[in-house]
């Protein structure tokens, strides 16, 4: 009977600790914006499978959002099961594409799990559940 009791606690405790985690959602942050042309375009996709995943096609929510040299913050995701992966891009002339001249970018862009700067991690290595998330923008000029 113990044993049985011990489990039982044990699983409404994690159904209510996991409760309040999926309530919260997706709150981020993206620090070290270069200026305040234009807008931080913020890009959630929920799907592993997808053989693109960062084509816009596959979005589940998106935010844009005044760009700040002081960083920018947005919390009004209703994302509460995950997991996400999130790209976020600096669009500093407002045309809705990541500019490059070729070889670097001239914006500035993030992804969780990417292995460098300018690189685009898998599915799996971006992944994030909802909580608190934070984003450095990475400029190649």
């Amino acid at each position: 009977m113990r044993p049985r009791l011990v489990l039982v606690i044990a699983w409404r405790l994690a159904s209510l600790i996991a409760g309040k985690v999926s309530a919260q959602g997706v709150t981020l942050t993206v620090e070290d914006v270069r200026n305040n042309s234009g807008q931080i375009i913020v890009l959630v996709f929920d799907d592993a499978e997808a053989s693109d995943f960062l084509a816009h096609e596959w979005t589940v929510g998106y935010a844009a959002v005044p760009a700040q040299p002081s960083g920018v913050s947005h919390s009004s995701f209703n994302l509460t099961s995950g997991p996400y992966a999130i790209f976020v891009f600096h669009d500093e002339n407002a045309d809705w594409d990541v500019n490059s001249d070729g070889k670097l970018l001239l914006e500035g862009v993030a992804a969780n799990g990417a292995p460098g700067a300018e690189d685009m991690p898998d599915f799996h290595a971006a992944s994030i559940w909802p909580g608190p998330v934070s984003f450095t923008l990475h400029y190649g000029d």
